[in-house]
């Protein structure tokens, strides 16, 4: 198309819930590259895109955030459930973290255990993973607030067949 100069929307958009949509994907036909990456390993965990964690679970519970307090429309890039850990990715790809970004991203552990306290469940270890452009260049400030960092190029190195939108993520970074 004319409108694209002849890309696909892949190769044109900016939006990095695309890029995670992908990675999503990847992960849940073959969950072991991204798990490498990460230092784990792969087995028990259940895969969320978008997941508006606190809203849905307490609605699961017939519980009302707002009595709850709890954060009203958080929403997580991708999650990796499992009875004894939430690992909680957070992605970027044309730019990088705010501040106000990052005291969410504390917040989260702290609310995280707030609504597992409330269901009476016990509390599991909650990691945050940041994903974003190999050009990005974090303060250490920033990544203190992530068990671990990882970028675009390391995904797109790990799912070779989708390297293409993944390169196309890392590149983004302005």
């Amino acid at each position: 198309m004319k409108i694209l100069k002849n890309k696909t929307w892949a190769e044109v958009t900016r939006e990095e819930r695309v890029f995670a949509e992908e990675l999503f994907r990847q992960i849940k036909n073959n969950p072991q590259p991204f798990f490498s990456l990460l230092g784990k390993e792969g087995n028990n965990y259940d895969i969320g895109f978008e997941v508006c964690f606190f809203r849905d679970v307490l609605k699961l519970h017939g519980k009302s955030i707002k009595a709850e307090q709890l954060p009203l429309k958080r929403t997580f890039d991708l999650m990796l459930l499992s009875e004894n850990e939430l690992l909680i990715i957070e992605a970027k790809a044309q730019q990088g973290f705010s501040r106000e970004q990052l005291n969410d991203f504390l917040s989260d552990k702290e609310n995280i255990t707030k609504l597992y306290q409330t269901l009476n469940i016990p509390v599991p270890k909650v990691e945050m993973y940041a994903l974003y452009s190999s050009k990005y260049r974090p303060m250490d400030e920033t990544k203190k607030v992530f068990t671990k960092c990882i970028t675009w190029s390391d995904i797109s190195e790990s799912y070779k067949s989708a390297h293409g939108i993944f390169n196309r993520a890392n590149d983004l970074y302005e």
